[in-house]
């Protein structure tokens, strides 16, 4: 099956590749900075551990709200809000002074990544079914790439000795910026069967 460079599928698959590399790039940098921003919150590994399971409830939640939104609105009014809830979101743990703010930025930024997530896998899965043959693993590779990408980054700027609220705020920036370019990329809902 030919596809042409500037055919609407096309340009759908790079904007799914696009929010795929931001998702792993944002989760990417917060798990770099967790040192720092368990040390600036004063808790201890212990209570980290407890404060965690909030993002993975965050993260449930948000699937939950964008799944049947998703489906009612189409991933293409989705992906785009959930990219920037999770971009927004990041600078919130860097900004944590106690563990309680920590748990409430988590929980925010569970959510923002869990609506993220839903959406633009379901917008995957419309991309490969206009292509008509597996495309979806290309998708999911880019995601881990976007998080080496934060390693290196994120590695760079704590080796700069550059705080985490700063550098999670760039990076939440970088992120609203690459949801509202890819966004008119993104393809139209499919209709209802």
């Amino acid at each position: 099956m030919f596809i042409s460079w500037k055919s609407p599928l096309r340009a759908g698959r790079l904007a799914t590749f696009a929010y795929f590399a931001l998702n792993g790039f944002l989760m990417g940098m917060w798990v770099v900075h967790i040192p720092a921003v368990e040390h600036r919150a004063g808790i201890g590994h212990a209570v980290l551990g407890w404060l965690l399971l909030l993002l993975g409830a965050g993260a449930f939640a948000g699937m939950r709200i964008a799944g049947p939104l998703t489906d009612r609105f189409g991933a293409r009014t989705v992906v785009p809000a959930g990219a920037a809830l999770c971009s927004a979101a990041l600078v919130l743990p860097g900004l944590a002074t106690n563990g309680w703010t920590l748990g409430a930025a988590l929980l925010v930024l569970g959510c923002g990544n869990g609506c993220l997530d839903v959406s633009m896998n379901a917008h995957a899965v419309q991309v490969e079914r206009g292509y008509r043959r597996p495309v979806m693993s290309a998708f999911h590779a880019t995601f881990s790439l976007g998080g080496v990408a934060a390693a290196l980054a994120g590695a760079r700027a704590l080796d700069l000795g550059w705080s985490p609220a700063p550098t999670l705020g760039a990076v939440a920036l970088l992120g609203l910026v690459v949801a509202a370019l890819a966004m008119p990329a993104l393809l139209p809902a499919e209709p209802r069967g």
